[in-house]
């Protein structure tokens, strides 16, 4: 019997080589053999332990950003997603039930089910290959798939799923347009990407901010276009946006930083009235205190919390890598082999550097 090799999540830190059996494939499934897996922020986080009392915890296969070839289908999977064995897709992080309140309304990125790939279900739940950090992927017959151009180079494809988050956090969630004002605190994957986004979408002012660590990730958002950096240990970035936008504010503020709790109160204070403030970076166990809901609320803010993208916006995504991938990939940093997963989490999260900015890592079987 065929077996797919993957690399177990077992305990914080602890990624261990195990091999499962393929299943059999019925007749709404199918096998993806995995060609890339992207690693974000997230990823480094879940190895550090922060997501085991999320879904099924541990051990889980991580690995959300995930693209492959059809290896095996169903005849009714086949027709559903319009895919043949050997097409190559993405796939969607988030495994809608179709049936709770949510998804029922067009919202799956809120599914009360909580089955998707990489984050939810561990490796006790059959048949355990539910993450890209593996050889080979169970595709549910629910899974959100999407067709991929064939002659794409495997990294910068691989931006398929941060891009869409940018997307959908930036334009459908944040609204942002012609003319708009968006700040972007954290210079991140996701943030760096969303100053494509917020630039495709017509903003007029396309600030980022960061810290001195990421000075070589703040030049690159000059690069892609941003019109102003800011490094909050240097300059206040509240009294900053202020003097960019000669005190008019900003329309959107996009929060993708790790950890930190201050952005959020700076996002509202640089927000004009009726503003939108688009929460994206976790924050693990940080509680935000003294916040200001009196300004929030007389200054009609709004706060949004938003998790993953959509069909649309993964659609979009796919296009813009398509036409505009020159301009993206230097984004594409690093690329490890599986058997180097440690190294590949590790240098994500600055544990270890070859000397240069890590953006984009892809992480190829």
């Amino acid at each position: 019997m065929v077996k797919a090799l993957a690399a177990v999540l077992e305990g914080p830190k602890d990624l261990q080589f195990r091999e499962f059996s393929l299943p059999e494939v019925g007749e709404d499934d199918a096998i993806l053999r995995v060609e890339a897996c992207g690693l974000c922020g997230t990823d480094y986080e879940q190895w550090l332990g922060a997501f085991n009392d999320f879904a099924d915890g541990m051990p889980i296969i991580p690995g959300h950003e995930i693209m492959g070839f059809i290896e095996s289908i169903g005849p009714s999977a086949s027709k559903r997603w319009n895919v043949v064995e050997g097409d190559r897709v993405a796939i969607e992080p988030i495994i809608p039930c179709g049936h709770c309140e949510d998804c029922v309304k067009g919202a799956y990125t809120r599914c009360q089910s909580d089955l998707g790939y990489g984050l939810y279900q561990g490796t006790k739940r059959a048949p355990s290959l539910w993450g890209g950090y593996a050889s080979h992927v169970y595709l549910h017959p629910r899974t959100m798939v999407h067709k991929l151009p064939a002659d794409i180079p495997t990294d910068l494809m691989t931006l398929v799923n941060p891009l869409s988050n940018a997307i959908r956090w930036i334009y459908e969630v944040g609204q942002a347009g012609l003319g708009k004002t968006v700040v972007i605190e954290g210079p991140g994957q996701r943030g760096l990407l969303a100053v494509v986004a917020a630039r495709k979408a017509g903003a007029a002012k396309i600030i980022v901010t960061g810290t001195k660590a990421d000075a070589g990730r703040l030049q690159l958002a000059i690069t892609l276009g941003a019109t102003a950096i800011i490094n909050v240990e240097e300059e206040n970035p509240v009294e900053r946006v202020s003097e960019l936008t000669l005190g008019a504010g900003a329309d959107v503020v996009l929060d993708v930083s790790s950890g930190a709790v201050a952005p959020i109160l700076q996002g509202i204070d640089m927000l004009k009235r009726g503003g939108r403030l688009v929460l994206a970076g976790l924050k693990g166990s940080n509680k935000l205190n003294d916040f200001p809901v009196d300004k929030v609320a007389l200054r009609e803010i709004q706060l949004i919390g938003v998790l993953s993208a959509g069909w649309e916006s993964t659609e979009m995504a796919i296009a813009m890598i398509r036409d505009e991938g020159s301009k993206l990939q230097p984004l594409c940093s690093h690329t490890f082999s599986l058997d180097r997963v440690t190294d590949a989490v590790r240098t994500l999260g600055r544990e270890m550097s070859d000397g240069r900015e890590a953006v984009h890592i892809t992480l190829v079987p």
